[in-house]
């Protein structure tokens, strides 16, 4: 959980994001600490996040090398990032016909 410019945030993980996780541990800290640059750092233009198109349009995705993290954002003033899915570039976008 972390704050600053006047709201907090913190990061919630699905179950399918916490299996990735736990095998890709150096991506979590690239993740997160991307996450953090992005809401609240000084030079949040610096992470690669781009919006999901078509009908996942209320969903992100950011990349990490390779690897790319799924998530939402939930709410304006205490901002709750809700990670999806994680996984290698070829193989994200077809785990999401799982996302509800």
């Amino acid at each position: 959980m972390g704050s600053k410019k006047g709201f907090s945030y913190e990061i919630e993980y699905t179950k399918a994001a916490e299996k990735f996780f736990v095998k890709h541990e150096n991506i979590r800290e690239k993740y997160e600490d991307s996450i953090k640059e992005f809401l609240t750092g000084d030079n949040p233009q610096k992470v690669d996040i781009k919006r999901i198109k078509g009908k996942r349009s209320e969903y992100y995705r950011i990349r990490l090398g390779e690897y790319r993290v799924v998530f939402a954002i939930i709410n304006k003033i205490i901002v709750v990032v809700t990670t999806l899915a994680a996984g290698s570039r070829g193989d994200i976008y077809k785990k999401m016909d799982g996302i509800k």
